[in-house]
């Protein structure tokens, strides 16, 4: 460095080359641009007429270089060669490293495996036969390295003065051609040297890439670019430029590009900052307008198809390590589970694998999206959809994240961030005058109706497994017009009428009436609040009146998220029959998972009530008997009932309604019960007496009401014991005149 500098004063101001100049170095260290050689030897001469380097060699570190070469000045003719063998490629990159920056980092990134690696270059001039006073120039640049060859040629037609005087204004003002032929044994090792590896990713095979460049080096070249691999095929057009005015290739940093992208195959998980392996971003095709300034690449004119969906917009963002992106992007099909896993890092993992980097680290800026139609867990879609993904270079943040669902609207944000225990979520969920039609997961769905609901989630772990069973939160869903179904209230009239006809006669028999009927029709709820809570992943509803025009339910459960079970239970009580105090009761129980849940009904308390009410009134009637008044009669049930589809048997008869004062427990499947035999008269006056005399009974005189009755509930399915019959005391007369 030194000799350089002491040569260069020698030259003075001017900086004039020596007309006639000979030099012999051989030394055992020499130090160049920062760099030690060990030994260094050289010597070259040069006249008016030629130019020889007779020996160049050098060592530093694994690599030697040795060439030679002679130009005669007078034809503009010659040949230089220069060969350099390394122990790896990584020594190349260090020997390259003063000199060509851009070129030595992408090397190293390309992680090469270890191998003897070897540059030659060939430089060949010859006269132009086209042209006398110009010169044809030839380098040719090849490697050999494991895993990567490659062969670069680059030709020009430079002024033959231009050569003789050393002016290299003007001999890089001359028009050159660029043919390059790179191939290598993976296609990601490829991507990696040419930089674009933070872009796209290529399979698991060989990639070749054929490029050509054609221009000035001061003016922009024309490029025509195609590479071709497993899982990668695409090509670029356009025009390229350095801002520098040196070229060091490649040199993002240096380059100006302003290119049209035509990508028909590849995987561009790596631009969204996914993994490799994102089966979402593979097969995909992109369609941009493409501009490089000063390491920032601009995609403009998107129009590409990325996971099945189609994709158009824009996106802008930095090559280097901190990436900035910024961009608007329109789907017409957006996957929302899909899309969390792959934020997450949880897209290749199994559930109970740590979590993947994801979307969360490595980039700044936002990127506004909308879909015409977006997917959610277990079934429905949103219509359409749109938001904003900000990221402050360690947590994401989804905003303003809006959508249409079932006629309603549909409005959440959610925050991720990496803490100690993994990863944290957080986030809001509204749903305001949703079509409950539009609301399931799997088999499991809401009634039809407007819902409306509000809920606060978190959540956090190192796994899917850990973050799912950690889920907690809270939450109110409104009911507005539901019909909530298999909960039909007109299932206790028939109940009733069955039961009073005779046709029940156990709890079997009972609810084959009344379980096909209670499907038939729904519960009708005007509206009604259902606060939940979740706890460990698992949702719990607690016991929650729902009030409808004849009856009213008391519904709760859950769903266990880790265990994939739902556990709902309702009780159906109607408001028409019995008392505040004393009301029929049904039970029904939905258990199993969204997919294969099962129900079933339990009559147990509405065959007990029906007991109670069959010895309430054989209790009213005897009493009547007893007071000597007529038995009291209980008018049957009017509602009208359709025959249900599939019913185990058909609705009772209204003709089976026994004759009032008739006890329904005595009527048998079989017929009716044998009658007793006819008791004796009982004695009395002697024929052709008179009648005896009835006290009157005043209009108004009240009847001394009867003493409630008595609550004795038999075991459940039990039918209600037979009352013994109460036998009226004789009646003594005594005609007149006797003592």
């Amino acid at each position: 460095d030194a000799a350089t500098a002491l040569a260069r004063s020698l030259a003075g101001s001017s900086g004039q080359w020596p007309d006639e100049a000979s030099i012999a170095i051989d030394v055992g260290r020499a130090t160049w641009s920062g760099q030690d050689f060990r030994p260094f030897t050289a010597k070259a001469s040069y006249g008016p007429k030629s130019i020889t380097v007779d020996q160049v060699k050098f060592s530093q570190g694994g690599v030697t270089s040795e060439g030679s070469g002679r130009f005669d000045r007078t034809d503009a003719t010659g040949r230089l060669s220069l060969t350099t063998n390394a122990a790896s490629l990584h020594d190349i990159t260090a020997l390259l490293q003063p000199f060509a920056p851009n070129l030595a980092a992408q090397l190293e990134k390309a992680a090469v495996q270890p191998g003897p690696a070897r540059f030659k270059l060939a430089l060949d001039l010859a006269r132009d036969p086209a042209s006398a006073d110009r010169a044809q120039a030839k380098a040719v640049l090849d490697l050999e390295a494991p895993q990567i060859k490659g062969t670069t040629t680059l030709t020009a037609k430079p002024a033959a003065s231009a050569l003789r005087n050393f002016d290299l204004d003007a001999i890089s003002r001359t028009d050159v051609g660029l043919d390059a032929k790179i191939s290598a044994e993976q296609g990601n090792l490829l991507l990696a040297l040419l930089g674009v590896n933070r872009i796209a990713a290529a399979g698991s095979g060989p990639a070749v890439l054929d490029a050509d460049i054609k221009g000035n080096w001061r003016a922009p070249l024309r490029v025509t670019a195609k590479i071709a691999g497993v899982g990668l095929d695409g090509d670029v057009q356009g025009t390229l430029e350095t801002t520098s005015g040196s070229w060091s290739l490649p040199a993002a940093d240096l380059l100006k590009a302003n290119l049209n992208l035509r990508v028909r195959n590849a995987n561009l998980a790596p631009l969204a900052g996914f993994g490799a392996q994102a089966a979402a971003a593979q097969n995909a095709r992109l369609f941009a307008r493409v501009g490089l300034v000063a390491g920032r690449l601009s995609l403009d004119d998107i129009d590409g198809l990325i996971g099945g969906a189609r994709l158009r917009g824009r996106l802008a963002l930095t090559l280097d390590d901190d990436r900035q992106i910024d961009g608007e992007l329109g789907l017409d099909a957006l996957n929302l589970p899909q899309m969390f896993a792959l934020v997450v890092g949880a897209t290749g993992h199994d559930a109970a694998e740590p979590l993947g980097p994801g979307f969360l680290k490595g980039w700044r800026g936002r990127v506004s999206f909308q879909a015409l139609s977006a997917a959610l867990p277990g079934g429905g879609e949103l219509r359409p959809i749109g938001g904003t993904i900000k990221s402050d270079g360690q947590s994401l943040t989804v905003e303003n994240l809006k959508g249409r669902l079932g006629g309603g609207d549909v409005a959440a944000t959610l925050d991720a961030r990496p803490n100690a225990n993994g990863l944290a979520l957080s986030g809001r969920l509204e749903l305001s005058n949703v079509d409950g039609n539009a609301l399931h997961y799997r088999s499991l769905a809401m009634p039809a109706g407007r819902i409306s609901a509000q809920m606060a989630l978190a959540s956090e772990g190192r796994s899917v497994q850990a973050l799912t069973s950690a889920f907690a939160g809270n939450g109110t869903v409104t009911l507005d017009g539901v019909s909530i179904p298999g909960l039909d209230p007109r299932a206790f009239d028939v109940a009733l009428r069955a039961f009073d006809a005779g046709q029940i006669t156990d709890d079997v028999k009972l609810r084959q009436i009344v379980e096909p009927l209670l499907t038939t029709g729904s519960l009708a709820v005007a509206s009604a609040q259902i606060p939940f809570v979740i706890r460990d992943g698992r949702l719990r509803v607690s016991a929650t009146t729902l009030d409808a025009k004849d009856a009213r339910a008391i519904v709760s459960g859950g769903y266990d998220i880790p265990a994939d079970q739902a556990d709902i239970r309702a009780s159906l009580i109607t408001t028409t029959i019995g008392n505040e105090s004393s009301r029929p009761e049904i039970q029904l129980f939905v258990v199993g998972t969204p997919d294969g849940l099962q129900r079933s009904v339990d009559v147990t308390s509405l065959s007990s009530w029906l007991a109670v009410r069959a010895i309430d009134r054989e209790t009213r009637r005897l009493d009547a008997i007893a007071r000597g008044e007529p038995p009291p009669s209980y008018p049957s049930s009017t509602a009208s009932l359709p025959s249900p589809s599939g019913a185990g048997s058909a609705p009772p008869s209204l003709t089976d309604v026994p004759v009032p004062g008739r006890d329904p427990r005595r009527t048998r499947p079989g017929g009716p019960r044998q009658q007793p035999p006819p008791q004796p008269p009982l004695s009395g006056p002697p024929p052709g007496s008179p009648p005896l005399p009835v006290p009157p009974v005043a209009a108004n005189q009240q009847v001394a009401p009867l003493p409630p009755p008595v609550e004795v509930k038999p075991p459940p399915g039990a039918l209600p014991p037979r009352p013994k019959p109460m036998l009226r005391p004789p009646l003594v007369l005594t005609p007149p005149g006797s003592p």
